[in-house]
């Protein structure tokens, strides 16, 4: 007899997110929706890796003040040493850690740059800080004491030193320190840049400024890019070549799309890339050319955005890192509540995104692996006061945010001590917060949109486990989004090796063997730990799905086993029937 049966193979998930409303425009390889998952640049998703704590104590005392950092950046010291800076918007303070330490305390500066508080520009082991056009600016050497810098001007041949003008920006770029948007003897002037004396960052003249009254707006940011400088305006995008007072040229880059704020640009080792609330919201990436629009996927969701100043673009870890104030099926929100991840490497560029029930992350301090390889961020949080490590944690669905400290692993088993105890042993799954991860696949009608279609019962390859996940597929049918037609549990069972305990056979309880996953390591284990994870794929079979024109599921993990888990392929098995 014929086999009828018709394969529907889902084995490409390059695509990633988009975010179009009507799903059944998205192309094979993308989902309508999906949270915590990563795509791998060969196939498959899984859960993203779990967030870790970086600073012990609150960075300020949330029981007093809000905790609602604008901006980050960190230091990098000539000793090898890296001092990392937060500005806390709630009460316009800068706070730092010690050279090489997670210990923040606070600077008697107040910085009042708008939005983004203050701007950190670094030259050698000073650190510059303009903190907006009415406050002085300060000059920090590694971690002592800020030193407040004069506001006045110089010739080149009796340069002064130790003076900066009050400015908004700050950046330094080809041997000279430029700060734009300042104000001076009292005149504002939001589309001026200023050049200090050449390899001079605390000397300046009076008549080394330039004004970009061109096109109107103010100056959003400055940035150092190659042999330019780029200068971000509320409504275009400008460009600074030369090298002195006598070879500036200053060329225009875009005209239609600008920067609300600094906060909402970065820069990679090939590109700059930036939020433009010009035309309801996108993100640009820039190399040299006129800047190109790559956020077409998630445009549903930028396009609500209104708080632009509660926007915030970095580069790290090989990816950016977009934090918007907007919620899925909740729409606009007042402060960062989702984070987009663009990852160039898959595909020709594909989304995900990310969120946390501890906080939102705000500002990442960009280019700049502190302590480790992993990118740091201030979390936006009204739980906690932290830095945090993104990407750290690689067992289990959780994140480590909310503890006091984490000091590192052993055999796979996370050590975790809180104040005043002594160090304990937690077991394979990390201390923290479990978050909800789950993929929806695009709408399958195997090229038969309105034809009925038996669906079988599908074959899923998921990714093997260490310890055992329940995987709940969610089944929709006949485009509802909204209604689940049935509800199937995969059971993804771990496997590795088993020992005996210390004992062996005389250990009756338990028959000789140690069940434990945490084994020895788990105190309430009782004998040796398990043999390593295998790695690998399984298949496994789901239930049918029914009698429906389209099918469409949603595969997350049971609350019940919030586990680490990933999904390699499906394979949807049809069987047509009679077309009228």
């Amino acid at each position: 007899m014929v086999n009828t049966l018709q394969p529907i193979n889902l084995t490409d998930w390059t695509g990633g997110l988009n975010l179009r409303r009507n799903q059944f425009q998205l192309a094979d390889n993308e989902s309508p929706d999906m949270l915590n998952v990563d795509v791998d640049p060969r196939g498959g998703f899984c859960t993203r890796k779990g967030w870790l704590r970086w600073n012990d104590a609150d960075i300020v005392d949330l029981d007093t003040i809000a905790w609602m950092p604008h901006n980050a950046a960190v230091h990098n010291l000539a000793d090898g040493n890296q001092i990392v800076y937060v500005v806390n918007g709630a009460d316009h303070k800068i706070h730092s850690t010690g050279a090489g330490t997670r210990v923040f305390a606070p600077l008697n500066i107040t910085a009042n740059a708008t939005p983004h508080c203050g701007d950190f520009a670094p030259w050698g082991d000073y650190m510059y800080i303009a903190c907006g056009a009415a406050n002085p600016a300060y000059r920090r050497l590694r971690d002592g004491t800020p030193q407040q810098l004069a506001n006045t001007f110089s010739e080149i041949e009796a340069p002064t030193p130790a003076t900066f003008p009050r400015a908004n920006y700050a950046c330094g770029h080809g041997g000279y320190m430029f700060c734009a948007s300042t104000i001076e003897a009292g005149a504002s002037y939001p589309a001026r840049i200023r050049w200090s004396h050449p390899g001079k960052p605390d000397s300046w003249r009076d008549g080394d400024y330039l004004d970009i009254e061109q096109m109107g707006g103010r100056i959003t940011g400055i940035m150092s890019f190659r042999d330019h400088l780029l200068i971000f305006k509320t409504n275009s995008l400008w460009a600074l070549y030369g090298y002195s007072d006598d070879s500036w040229q200053l060329i225009k880059v875009a005209m239609a799309v600008g920067c609300p704020s600094i906060t909402c640009a970065t820069r990679s080792e090939t590109a700059v890339y930036f939020f433009s609330s010009s035309n309801k919201g996108g993100i640009y990436g820039y190399s040299g050319e006129a800047p190109v629009y790559i956020s077409e996927q998630i445009r549903p969701a930028l396009e609500e955005v209104t708080a632009f100043n509660a926007v915030f673009v970095s580069w790290a870890g090989r990816r950016l890192w977009i934090a918007v104030p907007w919620m899925k099926n909740g729409g606009a929100t007042v402060e960062p509540s989702s984070v987009f991840i663009f990852d160039p490497d898959i595909g020709n560029g594909a989304w995900s995104m990310y969120n946390s029930v501890v906080g939102t992350i705000s500002p990442v301090v960009d280019a700049a692996d502190v302590d480790s390889r992993y990118p740091l961020t201030a979390l936006w949080s009204d739980q906690t006061a932290a830095m945090v490590v993104l990407d750290r944690l690689d067992e289990g669905a959780y994140d480590a945010i909310l503890e006091p400290s984490v000091l590192g692993t052993s055999d796979g088993a996370y050590l975790s001590t809180g104040a005043g105890q002594d160090l304990a042993v937690t077991g394979r799954d990390p201390p923290g917060e479990a978050f909800d991860s789950y993929y929806r696949t695009r709408w399958l009608h195997a090229g038969w949109p309105d034809r009925k279609k038996s669906w079988r019962r599908p074959t899923f390859v998921v990714r093997q486990v260490p310890q055992d996940v329940d995987l709940i597929v969610e089944s929709f049918r006949n485009y509802n989004e909204t209604e689940i037609h049935r509800t199937r549990t995969l059971r993804v069972e771990a496997t590795g090796s088993n020992y005996w305990t210390p004992t062996g056979f005389a250990e009756a309880n338990v028959g000789g063997f140690d069940w434990t996953p945490g084994g020895e390591n788990d105190p309430t284990g009782t004998g040796a730990d398990w043999g390593p994870q295998q790695q690998g794929s399984n298949l496994i079979r789901a239930g049918s799905m029914g009698l429906a024109r389209s099918i469409q599921m949603r595969i997350r993990p049971s609350p019940t086993t919030m586990r680490k888990w990933g999904v390699d392929g499906i394979v949807a098995k049809i069987k047509m029937r009679r077309f009228r």
